[in-house]
């Protein structure tokens, strides 16, 4: 068993990804006709192979039979492909949503496959069985992790010597706060569509790329793309990469995330404009006008401590797909930490007065304190890193407000210093 905890921000993401509607068929960028193609060009150097054939050829050296760790393994679709293609012979599938869990359990047991086993994890407290596995998966799951430096350490210390580490991320913009400028360009070229096909499922035309609000990703899924910006240093800090591709996906998020489901692959009218926008979307990365927002990498456990102290450039791409040069040889993120109430809104007496638990998580941090109000406010708790929880009295009111504020190293509680914040509604 994988020991793990989970907070309150988590169990809401949780809830969010037990939804199999969390994400609506017909909405999202890699639907498009010929933009899986691209990715698996880009990934593996052929439109054919895609990552998971690839990553499996580099276990050849692996003794059957293979065992695997898919973490963040949602319903379940990565395992069910590495058991038919028989890639991996025992799966482990770990994911923070029950209900995706116990989905990904029975269309396993329907489809007859046999070695699949199942988990209910949070992957920022998780620990894992050390030297137990011969390769783990990371599918579209680090960007949901705010501990992603225990995450990593625990991937390393559970892969056997040797073992391989492959992630297929997103490593955009943290919580999909997208560049003004990225957004710029996408909405010139969204005009660029006809109407018919930016209609989006509520009926309404597309009319620019999403600009999601902070407020809207922590109500929905506030793990989503927490620390994306930080992956690939992260892993590279840790492992010895193998193999790396930038694999695009910037303008074509941009633009088609709500429509895809408007584009088939024998609509001759769209389709040279599909493929144009792809073309696109590869010169602009490849010439570094603009970043990727999504990486493919196989990496593999090693007894250095310290891999980029040795080799500080990533294995080469081919020419078309350069790779650049990791900037940073060791990682000190910028204090960082999340606070919310549950619940919130929470229920008032007929003064008006109510009662919450307060919860947070920090890292980077020595000393935190929670403040009420305003950042110099009323004392509510004093905390060190990691993640903490305090209930309330009966005094909470609307509009009531929590601070948490970074004191490390004798820090003025001042607004330069807040980490977070979360306002308190009544029903």
């Amino acid at each position: 068993m994988i020991e793990t905890s989970v907070s309150e921000a988590t169990k809401r993401a949780a809830k969010w990804w037990s939804d199999p509607q969390s994400e609506v068929p017909g909405t999202q960028w890699v639907e498009v006709p010929g933009v899986a193609e691209n990715i698996n060009r880009r990934a593996t150097g052929d439109p054919e192979i895609d990552w998971i054939s690839h990553s499996a050829g580099l276990l050849a050296k692996s003794k059957r039979p293979i065992k695997a760790l898919s973490i963040g393994c949602g319903f379940g679709g990565i395992e069910r492909l590495l058991r038919r293609r028989d890639y991996c012979q025992l799966i482990h599938g770990i994911d923070v949503a029950e209900a995706a869990i116990e989905t990904a359990r029975k269309t396993a047991e329907v489809e007859g496959l046999q070695g699949l086993t199942y988990e209910v994890a949070d992957l920022n407290t998780a620990t894992f069985p050390a030297e137990t596995y011969d390769v783990v998966y990371a599918h579209a799951a680090l960007h949901h992790v705010f501990q992603l430096e225990h995450l990593l350490n625990q991937i390393k210390q559970t892969l056997k010597p040797g073992g391989l580490f492959v992630a297929h991320e997103y490593i955009g913009p943290s919580q999909m706060q997208f560049p003004q400028n990225h957004l710029y360009l996408a909405d010139v070229f969204l005009k660029t569509i006809p109407e018919r096909y930016r209609r989006m499922r509520d009926g309404r035309i597309k009319q620019q790329a999403a600009r999601l609000s902070l407020d809207s990703m922590n109500r929905s899924d506030p793990s989503e793309g927490i620390r994306a910006s930080e992956i690939v240093p992260l892993i590279a800090s840790r492992f010895e990469v193998r193999h790396f591709r930038y694999i695009g996906g910037t303008l074509l998020l941009l633009l088609f995330n709500e429509i895809a489901g408007n584009f088939t692959q024998g609509d001759t009218e769209i389709m040279p404009l599909v493929e144009a926008l792809i073309a696109l979307d590869n010169f602009l990365i490849d010439n570094r006008l603009l970043p990727s927002y999504h990486v493919y990498m196989v990496c593999e456990k090693t007894s250095n401590p310290v891999p980029m102290q040795t080799r500080n450039v990533l294995p080469p791409a081919p020419s078309i797909f350069p790779t650049t040069e990791l900037e940073v040889r060791f990682v000190s993120p910028k204090p960082s930490g999340l606070i919310t109430a549950e619940p919130n809104p929470f229920s008032a007496d007929l003064d008006g007065a109510g009662q919450t638990t307060v919860s947070w998580i920090t890292y980077s941090m020595s000393r935190v304190e929670v403040r009420v109000d305003a950042p110099n406010g009323l004392l509510f708790a004093r905390s060190g890193p990691g993640r903490f929880s305090q209930v309330t009295g009966q005094w909470v009111r609307d509009g009531t407000t929590f601070y948490l504020q970074n004191v490390s190293d004798n820090l003025p509680l001042t607004a330069e210093n807040t980490i977070a914040t979360v306002t308190l509604k009544p029903m």
